[in-house]
């Protein structure tokens, strides 16, 4: 199938979609524009590849440095929930 012919079926499947399509094809156009994005944060804000590389090598660099706490220390604090 050629780009034209391509291009004239999405604009049929457009124009004739439901809510949930367009929301659908909206989100992943969105996410086409922004490739480096890898994820998100919690409060939504974008994670490119390049800030997941560094969050990842001073992560090690903390735990290499023994700046961690252990799992057990992770469950007595959670009982104190």
């Amino acid at each position: 199938m050629g780009i034209k012919n391509l291009r004239e079926e999405l604009h049929t499947y457009i124009d004739n979609a439901d809510e949930r399509f367009l929301k659908m094809v909206h989100a992943m156009s969105k996410e086409y524009k922004h490739p480096d994005v890898v994820g998100y944060n919690v409060d939504g804000s974008p994670i490119t590849k390049e800030d997941l590389v560094k969050r990842a090598k001073a992560a090690s660099l903390r735990v290499k440095s023994g700046d961690y706490i252990t799992q057990e220390e992770v469950d007595k604090k959670v009982g104190n929930w």
